[in-house]
C-alpha cells in the first residue's frame, strides 16, 4: 500500500464552513503510523492544535503545506461507526464537523495537554544570543521541558528568545497529554471459561464458585470484596489468578454506582411482562433489528425487561448503553443495572471528577466495561460492539442537547447509532413522546405494551405464588374555581387536605407537586401595578423566603426585596402565586406533627445529594415530600399512597406547541408515584381548567385519548410529527439591531427557498422570543416550518450570534 503524503484534518476554526478541513503534509516518520480518524497535533498560525484525520491521500495541493506535528499519545482513533455518526450529525443538526467529532474525543483532552520544548538538532545558521544558547544547552542536558520549567531553571522570561528559536527551526513545540491521575479502583473476578479446571481440590472448588456466579448472573463479574461472603479464601483465589484461570478486572470506583445490598436477581415475570419480553428477545435474532417501544404504565416493571435485554446482549458477546434523562433523577434504575451486572457496569456523567471521568473513559476504551449507564453523552463513549441501546423515559426533554452545539436529540442519535451497529434500540416510557407514538402507529417501531402494574408476590388460595394485581391510583379532579366560590381560598382544597390527613393517620407518605420554586412567583405593587422583574432578562423575580431574596431563575440575579414600590414609593408590595417553599410552609402550619422534606433544584444546589434525599424517604424519616418535577419521574417511593398536584395549570397555556404534552406527561408521571406497592393509591389534581383535554386524559391515565386529541391539534397547525421545524434565535445587546438582523435573515431564507425550488417550507417571523431578554441580550426568533426547512437553512451560512436548533423540543 502506498504511504500517504498528505492529510486533510478537521479542527476547531472560526465560525464559517460546516466542514472546515485543512491540508497538512505527512512526515516520513509518521507515514506508516498515521491512520484515518486518528487524533493528531497540527500547527495553526503560531500554535499547535488538536485535530482529527478526515482523509489521507497522495494528491498535492496547489499551495505549500506545513507538516503534521505528531500523533496524540496515547493513541486515539475514532471507529468507522463513530465517524459515520459524526457525519450524520453535521447533516441533521447543521453543526460543524469539528463540533460533531469532538463529542467522541477523550474527556477534557485539550485541557490535559502540556507543550514541551525540544531541540530539533538543526545546526544554527546565524549567531545565537546568550539566552538562546543557554536554553539550547538546558534542553540538551535535561531533555524536553515545559516553558515554565525552562524559565524557572534559567531564572528569566524566555518568550522572545523562544519565538526566535522556533522560527529558525532550532526548537520545536511538542504537545503531550498528561497521564490520568491514579484513581481508586475496585477489583472484580472473571473466570477463563476456555481453561481446564484445576486439579487441586480447594482451587477447583473456588474456580467452580466463580464460574457459577458468572453464569448465573448473565456474565456479571464477582466483586473481590464478596470472597468472604461466599466462603472463598483470598489466597486460594490469588493462586487461580497467578495460574491464569481467573482474570482480575479493575474499574474506577468513581464510575461505579452505589449499590445497596447484594446482587439484583431476576424477578418472576407476569404473563404480560413475559409476552413483552418475548417481543424484545426476538429483536436480537433479527438483522437488522427494528426499534421497539416498551409502552408501560408507571409501576409495570419496565426496568426488569431492560435488565433482561442487557443480559441477552451480554450473552451474545456484545455491549450495551443505558440512557437515563438525568443521573440524579434515575438513581434506582442506575442501581439496579449496576447490581444486576457488577464488574460490567460503569457510570458516565459530568458530576465525576476529571480524573474519574478520564479513568472511566479509558476503562471503556480498553474493553473492561460492557454496560455503560449515563445521560445523553453516554452515546459517544468508545464502545466497539454495541448490541443494545436502552432509552429510559424516552419522552424526557433532557435528552435534547441545547448548549454547546451540536443540538442533537439523544433519541435520534441512538436510532442512527443502532442502525450503524445493527443493534437493538429499546425505548421505554409510560407517556411516550407524541412523535414516538406516531412512529409506532405508522409501523416504524414495534410496540410492546404493559397495561398492568406489577404487585408484590403473594400466596394464592391453592398455595401457589403469584403477583398481586395493583390497580392504578384513583384520581380526583378538583375545580379550584368552585372551591374559591365556596370560600376556600387556601392552597389546598378540602379534598386534598382530607387526603393528606388520612394518609398521615395511616402512617403513609404523601407527595405534593408544584412545579415552581420559591415562596411567591410574582411581586406586584397593589397601588400602581409595578411588577418586580429582572433588569437583564425581563422576567418576574421570584421571592425565596428562606433566603429573603428576589431571584431570577434565568440568570440567577439576586437582590433584597424592597419595603416600598420603586415606581410609586408606596409600601404596597404584595406577594402572589406559590412555589415549593410556600407549600412547605402551609403543610407545616396545617399538619405541625408531619415531617416535611422540600425537594427542588434549590435544595439540591445547596449540596443535598438526591441519593441522600431518596434514602431519607425510603427510611421513613419523611412524612410529606414537597417537590417540583424533579420528584415526578423515575423514583419509586414504596410508602407514598397519596399524591397532590397543587396547581396543574402551571405550564398548560405557555406559547409552545408541546405545552399540553408536557402537562399531560408530568401529571401522569407524578400520579404514577402513588400506590406503587400498597393498594388504595389516591391522586388529587387541583386545576382551574378541568375541561382541558390534557387534564381530562391525565385524570383517567388515558394515554390513547390524549394522543388522539394532541395529534389532531398538531396536524391542524402543521407541527411535528407532520412537519419539521427549525428554530433560529439571534441575541443582541441592541433591540433594534437584533430585529433588523432577524428581518434580514428571514428575507435571505425566503430567497434561498425560491432559489432551491423548495416547496414544503414556510418562514414564520421574526418575533421577539418568549423570553425577550436574557442576561442583558434581546432575543429575536424565526421559525422555519416544513420538510425542506433544514435544507434551506443549511444552504445559508449562519453565524454571528445566531443559534440554530433543528427539531426543537421547545419554542420558549
Amino acid at each position: 500500500m502506498t504511504q500517504p503524503r498528505y492529510a486533510d484534518i478537521v479542527l476547531e476554526l472560526e465560525p464559517g464552513e460546516r466542514r472546515p478541513l485543512l491540508t497538512y503534509g505527512v512526515p516520513a516518520e509518521l507515514a506508516d503510523r498515521i491512520r484515518l480518524y486518528q487524533a493528531v497535533w497540527v500547527p495553526l498560525r503560531d500554535e499547535v492544535r488538536l485535530g482529527v484525520v478526515a482523509s489521507l491521500h497522495e494528491e498535492a495541493p496547489a499551495f505549500a503545506v506545513r507538516p503534521v506535528v505528531g500523533l496524540v499519545e496515547p493513541e486515539f482513533v475514532l471507529t468507522p461507526e463513530q465517524w459515520a455518526l459524526a457525519e450524520w450529525l453535521v447533516e441533521e443538526t447543521l453543526c460543524t464537523l469539528w463540533e460533531a467529532v469532538a463529542l467522541f474525543l477523550p474527556p477534557r483532552l485539550a485541557q490535559r495537554v502540556e507543550v514541551l520544548l525540544r531541540p530539533t538538532g538543526a545546526v544554527p545558521t546565524g549567531r545565537l544570543s546568550p539566552v538562546q544558547r543557554r536554553l539550547l544547552d538546558l534542553l540538551a542536558q535535561r531533555g524536553p521541558l515545559t516553558l515554565e520549567q525552562a524559565q524557572r531553571a534559567l531564572g528569566r522570561s524566555l518568550t522572545t528568545a523562544l519565538e526566535r528559536a522556533v522560527s529558525t527551526g532550532l526548537i520545536e513545540r511538542l504537545p503531550i497529554v498528561r497521564p490520568i491521575q491514579r484513581v481508586v479502583s475496585e477489583q472484580f473476578l472473571r473466570p477463563r471459561l476456555d481453561s481446564d479446571p484445576p486439579t487441586d481440590a480447594a482451587q477447583g472448588r473456588a474456580y467452580e464458585i466463580i464460574r457459577r456466579w458468572y453464569e448465573e448472573h448473565d456474565g456479571a463479574l464477582l466483586p473481590r470484596r464478596f470472597l468472604h461472603r461466599l466462603g472463598l479464601s483470598p489466597a486460594t483465589v490469588q493462586m487461580l489468578v497467578q495460574r491464569g484461570l481467573v482474570e482480575v478486572v479493575e474499574l474506577p470506583r468513581g464510575g461505579l454506582p452505589t449499590v445497596q445490598g447484594g446482587p439484583d436477581r431476576p424477578l418472576t415475570l407476569t404473563p404480560e411482562q413475559q409476552q413483552a419480553w418475548e417481543a424484545i428477545r426476538s429483536m436480537f435474532a433479527q438483522d437488522p433489528p427494528r426499534p421497539l417501544l416498551l409502552h408501560g404504565v408507571t409501576g409495570s416493571g419496565k426496568t426488569e425487561l431492560y435488565l433482561r435485554a442487557i443480559g441477552e446482549c451480554l450473552r451474545r458477546g456484545r455491549q450495551a448503553i443505558v440512557l437515563v434523562p438525568e443521573i440524579a433523577l434515575a438513581t434506582q434504575v442506575v442501581q439496579r443495572v449496576a447490581a444486576r451486572f457488577p464488574g460490567r457496569t460503569v457510570l458516565v456523567h459530568s458530576g465525576l471528577r476529571e480524573s474519574e471521568r478520564s479513568a472511566v473513559w479509558e476503562a471503556i476504551h480498553q474493553g473492561q466495561a460492557a454496560v455503560v449507564v449515563g445521560p445523553r453523552s453516554a452515546l459517544f463513549v468508545p464502545l466497539r460492539s454495541i448490541g443494545l441501546i436502552v432509552i429510559d423515559e424516552e419522552h424526557e426533554a433532557a435528552y435534547k442537547q441545547q448548549e454547546p452545539p451540536p443540538r442533537y436529540h439523544a433519541r435520534a442519535v441512538a436510532q442512527r447509532l443502532a442502525e450503524l451497529h445493527r443493534a437493538v434500540l429499546l425505548l421505554g416510557s409510560a407517556t411516550p413522546d407524541v412523535t414516538t407514538a406516531y412512529a409506532a402507529a405508522t409501523g416504524q417501531l414495534v410496540v410492546a405494551r404493559l397495561r398492568q402494574r406489577v404487585g408484590p408476590l403473594v400466596v394464592g388460595e391453592r398455595g401457589e405464588v403469584a403477583r398481586a394485581r395493583l390497580q392504578l391510583p384513583r384520581v380526583e379532579v378538583v375545580d379550584m374555581r368552585l372551591e374559591h366560590q365556596l370560600g376556600h381560598a387556601g392552597l389546598f382544597s378540602r379534598a386534598l387536605h382530607e387526603a393528606i390527613a388520612a394518609a398521615l393517620q395511616r402512617g403513609q407518605q404523601v407527595l405534593l407537586l408544584i412545579n415552581r420554586r420559591g415562596s411567591a412567583t410574582l411581586v406586584q405593587c397593589r397601588s400602581c401595578g409595578h411588577v418586580e422583574v429582572c433588569p437583564l432578562c425581563d422576567v418576574p423575580l421570584v421571592y425565596h423566603a428562606d433566603r429573603r431574596q428576589l431571584i431570577c431563575h434565568r440568570c440567577d440575579l439576586r437582590r433584597l426585596p424592597s419595603t416600598t414600590c420603586p415606581t410609586c414609593g408606596r409600601p404596597a408590595l404584595s406577594y402572589y402565586g406559590a412555589g415549593t417553599q410556600r407549600v412547605e410552609r402551609e403543610v407545616q402550619q396545617r399538619f405541625p406533627q408531619a415531617r416535611v422534606l422540600r425537594w427542588d433544584r434549590d435544595v439540591v444546589q445547596r449540596g443535598n445529594d438526591p441519593r441522600s434525599l431518596l434514602q431519607r424517604v425510603l427510611r421513613r424519616e419523611v412524612d410529606v415530600i414537597v417537590g417540583t418535577q424533579m420528584v415526578a419521574k423515575g423514583f419509586d417511593f414504596p410508602a407514598v399512597t397519596t399524591v397532590g398536584i397543587v396547581h396543574a395549570d402551571t405550564g398548560i397555556y405557555l406559547p409552545d406547541y408541546r405545552a399540553a404534552e408536557r402537562t399531560f406527561q408530568l401529571l401522569t408521571q407524578v400520579a404514577g408515584r402513588a400506590g406503587r406497592h400498597l393498594p388504595g393509591g389516591l391522586v388529587v389534581i387541583q386545576t382551574y381548567t378541568p375541561e382541558h383535554y390534557a387534564i381530562r386524559a391525565a385524570s383517567r391515565q388515558d394515554y390513547d385519548a390524549f394522543y388522539q386529541e394532541e395529534l389532531a391539534f398538531r396536524q391542524r397547525h402543521g407541527y411535528p410529527p407532520f412537519r419539521r421545524l427549525v428554530r433560529l434565535v439571534v441575541r443582541h445587546r441592541d433591540e433594534l439591531a437584533g430585529r433588523l438582523a432577524s428581518e434580514e435573515m428571514a428575507e435571505r431564507l425566503r430567497e434561498k427557498a425560491r432559489e432551491l425550488s423548495a416547496r414544503d417550507v414556510e418562514v414564520l417571523g421574526p418575533t421577539p422570543a418568549f423570553v425577550s431578554r436574557i442576561r442583558g441580550l434581546y432575543q429575536w426568533q424565526l421559525l422555519v416550518r416544513g420538510a425542506d426547512g433544514p435544507r434551506v437553512v443549511a444552504a445559508i451560512p449562519v453565524h454571528g450570534g445566531w443559534i440554530v436548533d433543528v427539531d426543537p423540543v421547545s419554542l420558549l
